[in-house]
């Protein structure tokens, strides 16, 4: 990407001078309508194994937005073109500002800092506007970045009455503090998406760009939790939203509600870019602008070069999800300075009458911080006592605290297979088959390859048929071992998986590969009629 730094001692007479520019490098590629100005356009379609390859077309858009979270912080802030942001006008970095200011002096002076940049580039647009040929290297600058935009001198001045100058501060501050907080329930997510609604695992990063993961999130609309459900989406979807409760916050409970969502949206729209955008457009939106653009191909709809369909939001919400992905899929070059974290293990218990959180809290010997982590559909009046636990909640205990919880919070005999969240509900270990290659392996249980070597002690991705190999870290991560007590009937390989409504006993049967008469039997069935939402102990 070329960008043009503005230093703060170009600052003469309250206004930016462009007399000087620093590059970071010298490649100039061709606009965002092929590939883009600015920006390199690398396909990195090996990086990772998903049904989500960049487009070239949308390669500079999403390499902006990659940039956005994890280059720039919030004392830079880069100047763009709204339509297509990857066209740059420059970058003012206030890095030393912000380290001699109080936040309220920083904010109020980047602003200013801000307005006064975009007024001198809109200044130097309407001169190009009137024909004049450029008189300023930054104006030769504007001239090649804007070429391929269609028009002649009018787009100049299209640009500023439009109020196509806009600024987008970093945020790689708040993205790698998203990355550290998925940790906690993203495997828990993969599963729910991979193993009980058939999606790709790839979905559960748009709370990177939804929330920044932050579990307790709540918007100035009144979205809240890391899917930002509003509250009419999220009753519409079973979850219960109220004074003391929301579980929009929950995030296992929002999580299928997600899912349910996207494959929703996706048999409606038939494609995972139209589906995707529909999460912050709607299903009969997208609908609409596909019909307006009279294409389906989002890539062609989002890089036309006439003609706005979406708002800014929606533009770029498919290609923030891409870039999102890329981060994410190699962290660690991106942020190594974020270690990853274990997920977050809790056994639940019914709660059967009102109960202050700070006694149970007590009882277990924690704070109730670490009791919240677990539970963050409590809200605010049950943490600070002024509020009791409900009657019917299903509190979240950490894993490690089962022995205390089951003196603490005594289940009565209905209730005894208390039910763990942990990292998965695969099987312990799976047998390669034949032509089966470490990466099928990784896609069909919802894992990544890095994760199956590690597990396995691997050296190489080199499988033979036959070998065994293990899916999860021990007996700690298996649902139906380690601290939990396996259900009656339930060997100790048994998984537990829950009905789709299009299933029937034979196809849950035959998904994995046992009789009819053991399904029956395990799950103390009379006939074979199954609902959907109904969990079914699959025997092994």
């Amino acid at each position: 990407m070329r960008h043009i730094y503005f230093r703060k001692s170009m600052v003469v007479a309250g206004v930016l001078v462009f007399a000087q520019a620093c590059s970071l490098d010298n490649s100039v590629a061709n606009p965002g309508f092929g590939a883009s100005v600015g920006l390199k356009a690398s396909v990195r379609e090996s990086a990772f194994e998903t049904p989500f390859v960049v487009p070239e077309r949308l390669r500079a858009r999403v390499d902006f937005w990659k940039d956005i979270f994890s280059k720039y912080g919030a004392a830079q802030s880069v100047i763009h073109h709204r339509d297509f942001p990857q066209i740059v006008f420059g970058v003012i970095d206030l890095a030393a500002e912000s380290e001699q200011m109080s936040p309220v002096a920083f904010d109020a002076y980047q602003e200013s800092v801000e307005k006064r940049t975009v007024e001198d580039v809109k200044a130097q647009l309407l001169e190009l506007s009137t024909g004049a040929e450029p008189r300023t290297q930054f104006q030769e600058k504007l001239v090649a970045l804007l070429k391929d935009i269609p028009g002649n001198e009018g787009k100049y001045k299209r640009i500023v009455d439009e109020d196509l100058v806009r600024t987008q501060t970093g945020i790689r501050d708040r993205y790698a503090e998203a990355i550290r907080r998925a940790w906690k329930y993203l495997p828990i997510m993969e599963q729910i998406f991979v193993s009980e609604y058939g999606l790709p695992k790839e979905l559960t990063r748009i709370p990177f760009i939804e929330s920044s993961f932050d579990y307790s999130a709540y918007s100035s609309v009144g979205a809240a939790g890391i899917w930002q459900f509003m509250p009419r989406t999220a009753r519409s979807h079973r979850m219960l939203v109220g004074r003391y409760v929301d579980e929009r916050r929950d995030p296992i409970k929002a999580t299928r509600a997600a899912a349910e969502y996207l494959r929703s949206a996706y048999n409606s729209l038939g494609s995972w870019p139209l589906a995707i955008t529909s999460y912050n457009h709607g299903v009969g939106g997208v609908r609409s602008k596909t019909r307006k653009a009279g294409t389906t191909d989002l890539t062609t709809i989002i890089e036309d070069p006439n003609e706005r369909y979406f708002g800014f939001a929606s533009t770029n919400f498919y290609p923030e999800f891409l870039a999102a992905l890329e981060i994410f899929s190699e962290h660690a070059r991106y942020f190594p300075e974020v270690r990853e974290e274990p997920p977050l293990r809790v056994v639940t218990y019914p709660v059967h009458k009102p109960t202050s959180a700070h006694q149970i809290a007590a009882r277990l010997g924690i704070t109730t911080e670490d009791l919240k982590e677990a539970n963050y559909a409590l809200l605010d009046p049950v943490w600070k006592g002024r509020a009791a636990i409900p009657a019917g909640y299903n509190l979240r205990v950490p894993a490690d605290l089962k022995d205390r919880g089951d003196r603490a919070l005594p289940v009565g005999p209905e209730q005894q297979n208390v039910v763990t969240v942990s990292q998965t509900a695969l099987p312990a270990t799976y047998t390669v088959k034949r032509g089966e290659d470490l990466a099928s392996i990784a896609k069909k249980f919802g894992l990544s390859v890095p994760t199956l070597m590690n597990i396995n002690h691997l050296s190489s991705q080199k499988l033979q048929s036959g070998q065994q190999l293990r899916l999860v870290e021990g007996e700690a991560h298996d649902a139906t071992r380690g601290n939990t007590p396996a259900p009656r009937n339930a060997t100790p390989s048994s998984v537990r998986y829950t009905v789709r409504r299009s299933d029937t006993l034979g196809t849950v049967c035959k998904k994995f590969g046992v009789s009819v008469e053991s399904l029956k039997r395990a799950n103390h069935l009379s006939t074979t009629t199954i609902k959907a939402g109904q969990v079914l102990l699959i025997p092994r």
